[in-house]
């Protein structure tokens, strides 16, 4: 079976991409999975993978693309798929199920303005700005005394995983999933994989018995 024709079928576009990681640990994003393809049961246990080419900017992304990153990723879905039962075989021509993914990554700031509290609801008396009119919590004079709002900027990545299960002989998607996830930018190389990649498949049936 040619594998680019997988990759032609595979290749619904993400709405958001997912956050890279350059190591494992405890840390896990603000996430959702949606199923949107489901099943009741797949056709056998066995399953390889095959090649999904990435079509958006965000996926091109060099944090997404790091060989390293995507070999743990894959390790990740691997033990995540084999705690369902599945076993991975290295030619999709002896395997029941084809597997492919789509990942990408995005930098995100959001910008709020916020009114500068200490704790029990004080406001200290250098965090008022007074004018003629009153007294403002959320401004202060800025270069040649112009009012400027006190902001408070947080970078966060953003991305999303794409899995979808293909029955190899017809080419036809037997279950999808898109995870979509964030957290703050300086977390991001702490990202739990394992815990990403149980959360996508958390929902795929259990492999048969055979």
């Amino acid at each position: 079976m040619r594998t680019h024709a997988f990759a032609l079928v595979c290749c619904t576009l993400l709405a958001t991409l997912m956050p890279a990681a350059h190591a494992q640990s405890r840390k896990q994003p603000v996430a959702q999975v949606e199923v949107t393809r489901g099943a009741t049961s797949l056709p056998g246990p066995t399953y390889a993978w095959v090649p999904m080419p990435a079509r958006l900017q965000a996926e091109l992304d060099q944090r997404a693309q790091d060989p390293a990153f995507r070999t743990r990723l894959q390790a990740s879905l691997d033990k995540a798929l084999q705690a369902k039962g599945y076993r991975r075989v290295d030619d999709v021509r002896n395997a029941d199920l084809a597997i492919a993914y789509r990942v990408g990554v995005q930098n995100v700031e959001e910008t709020s303005v916020t009114e500068r509290m200490q704790q029990g609801g004080v406001v200290p008396e250098s965090a008022v700005e007074c004018g003629p009119y009153g007294c403002s919590q959320i401004l202060s004079k800025g270069a040649e005394g112009i009012p400027t709002f006190k902001v408070h900027t947080v970078e966060t990545v953003e991305g999303g995983l794409q899995v979808e299960v293909i029955q190899p002989s017809d080419i036809r998607v037997l279950w999808r999933a898109l995870y979509r996830g964030s957290m703050k930018a300086k977390d991001a190389g702490r990202l739990d994989l394992d815990a990403v990649a149980k959360q996508t498949l958390a929902s795929l049936p259990r492999a048969p018995a055979r």
